[in-house]
């Protein structure tokens, strides 16, 4: 009697986690792998939260108008094994990121290099 019910619940509950994690890693739905590119500006906000750490950029487009790109990167437990902190980046530092770009010309990156305005280059944030 009870195994048919332990059965039930190890389904349910296999169901629940397999929804949960495809929706929440959706990595192919929101960025390009075939489109990487690099923007170059000044963060303008730090977003240090889980799930994922996300950084606002300022970047000035060829043409002078400025647009804020939207720079997201791994969980904080992830991060900060990679030796980053919150202050890692701050507003108003200047940097140039690499990764894949959004799709559909949404003005997103997934960081995969990121380096300082000196050229110096930041621990692997990817």
């Amino acid at each position: 009697m009870w195994i048919p019910r332990l059965i039930a619940a190890c389904a349910t509950l296999a169901c629940v986690v397999a929804v949960d994690a495809s929706a929440h890693h959706a990595f192919s739905a929101n960025y390009d792998l075939d489109n990487v590119g690099t923007v170059e500006g000044l963060i303008e906000e730090v977003y240090w939260a889980n799930p994922h750490v996300h950084y606002y950029l300022r970047v000035t487009g060829a043409d002078g108008t400025d647009e804020l790109w939207d720079v997201e990167t791994m969980n904080l437990s992830t991060m900060t094994r990679r030796g980053w902190t919150k202050s890692t980046l701050s507003v108003g530092d200047e940097v140039k990121i690499s990764g894949a770009q959004g799709r559909g010309g949404a003005r997103r990156i997934w960081m995969d290099q990121v380096e300082r305005a000196d050229g110096k280059p930041l621990p692997d944030g990817s």
